[in-house]
């Protein structure tokens, strides 16, 4: 007991630490995920600066949204604001901090967390699945999907892993209140609010997005022979969703399920923006149970599925179907194992070099051209996955209520049909889709070799030269 006081006591000054030193030194860019649009604007800043000395106001380019004009706007120069992380201590202004550190500093609060509520619950020993949630900074949806998760039967029997790419106290706050079952954080170390100005955030000098080879070029930008097979240059707010998508998968099974001991579990993902019906649970252990006579063959469960329409939702509640896992169909609430897991990490290099900055399309392309056969899925053809998320990435204009009414209003209509005693594939099918093309958006050398990394999340990074290089490469330190 007391060994378990000190631990959690430990824990929450390590938090408190994170927290105080994002606060006071960091800024916090709101970055939401969309696709890249027409001349979108990125400052850039061509370097070297004359004379090798920057000058008291920089000229940084801009690309006009209308004209698509070049135009040039006076910034105040700034060198604090460019690093990121190269702060001067008021007491010795030799003393300052360096990426590495904060790195380090935060891959520590990750494997140091005092998983929550396991007084309540237990130790991990019946822990049969393992709920994985990829959260950014849209707090309204992330309540909505909590509220669905506490009223999920079985949900005491679970781990939740919040995993973020930005530090958020109300979010922070919302979690660590959650009491229906055991919870652990982690924290994406790469992300922007850490990395701001610098690689692998939006560097300044970097090339805005469509400004060309040929424009960039003569800008002068730093990544000018690094755009995407489309001749795009990099947008830091969309590498950053598959970056973490990546790190957090790699964590999660070597971080937690290795060293938890949970190897057998299952492991299902779920996003800020979801919305899980009640008996999610039921319908994934009566498959898990059942696989062997459902779909002997079947590498991947998914809870969730698009539906166009929902007017055979009731009548589909007990039924399953069988199908070529396809990213755009059998992307949300995946459930999977370690074996299919290690499948897809055995083919790291295509993930990190395809050119295609979703983390879906790119796992398409492992499964189509990398494994023996593709991946095939069994799936609920009435969902207990559901999608709320209208605002987003690609979509501001809309209203966060909407589809979340819709969504706990059409699971109401339903309520009766729930848990259903047996359920039966129904739809078989080995037609196998064509993949679409690479949607380009990550053609930077910078991303492969951060992605690369990322592959190994309990590696020593103190010893990564490459990595290094990385986050020094935009702005020396001093």
């Amino acid at each position: 007991m007391f060994h378990r006081r000190t631990h959690k006591l430990l824990n929450t000054v390590i938090g408190l630490c994170i927290i105080g030193f994002i606060v006071l030194f960091l800024k916090s860019p709101s970055v939401e995920r969309r696709r890249p649009g027409p001349n979108y604007p990125f400052p850039s800043d061509p370097r070297p600066w004359p004379n090798g000395e920057p000058p008291e106001v920089r000229q940084a380019n801009h690309v006009d949204p209308e004209s698509g004009v070049l135009k040039q706007i006076p910034i105040p120069y700034d060198d604090s604001d460019l690093s990121g992380w190269n702060f001067k201590s008021s007491q010795n202004s030799s003393n300052q901090i360096l990426g590495m550190d904060i790195v380090k500093s935060v891959n520590f609060l990750n494997l140091n967390f005092d998983i929550l509520n396991v007084d309540k619950f237990g130790p991990l020993d019946n822990i049969k699945t393992v709920i994985v949630i990829q959260v950014h900074n849209r707090p309204v949806y992330l309540k909505y999907l909590i509220e669905s998760l506490q009223k999920t039967k079985g949900i005491e029997k679970t781990l939740l892993v919040f995993s973020h790419d930005i530090n958020v106290i109300s979010i922070d706050e919302m979690i660590r209140n959650i009491t229906f079952a055991r919870v652990y954080q982690i924290y994406y170390p790469f992300n922007m609010q850490l990395f701001p100005h610098v690689f692998p955030g939006q560097d300044p000098r970097d090339c805005p997005e469509k400004i060309g080879k040929d424009g960039a070029h003569k800008l002068g930008c730093q990544n000018a022979d690094h755009s995407d097979k489309y001749g795009n240059y990099r947008v830091a707010k969309l590498t950053q969703i598959k970056h973490h998508w990546w790190w957090k998968m790699n964590f999660v099974f070597d971080g937690i399920v290795d060293r938890l001991g949970l190897e057998k579990a299952w492991i299902l993902l779920l996003e800020e923006d979801h919305f899980v019906a009640p008996d999610a649970l039921h319908v994934l252990d009566y498959i898990t149970q059942n696989k062997k006579n459902l779909c002997s063959v079947c590498d991947i469960i998914s809870l969730g599925f698009y539906l166009k329409k929902t007017t055979k939702y009731g009548e589909d509640i007990a039924k399953l179907g069988a199908h070529p896992w396809y990213s755009s169909k059998h992307n949300m609430g995946m459930a999977l194992q370690r074996d299919t897991w290690q499948m897809i990490k055995n083919c790291s290099e295509m993930f990190c070099t395809i050119d295609d900055y979703n983390w879906d399309w790119s796992v398409m392309q492992i499964s189509t051209k990398c494994l023996p056969q593709r991946f095939r899925v069994i799936f609920a053809k009435s969902p207990r996955v559901l999608h709320i998320g209208d605002c987003g990435v690609h979509t501001h204009r809309c209203d966060a209520h909407n589809a979340y009414a819709s969504a706990r209003d059409l699971l109401q209509e339903h309520s009766g049909k729930l848990f259903p005693e047996k359920l039966d594939v129904t739809d078989v099918s080995r037609r196998s889709l064509k993949p679409s093309k690479e949607n380009g958006g990550w053609g930077d050398k910078r991303d492969v070799e951060l992605c690369r990394i990322n592959t190994h999340p309990l590696d020593d990074y103190s010893k990564s030269q490459v990595l290094k290089n990385l986050l020094t490469s935009a702005v020396p330190l001093k």
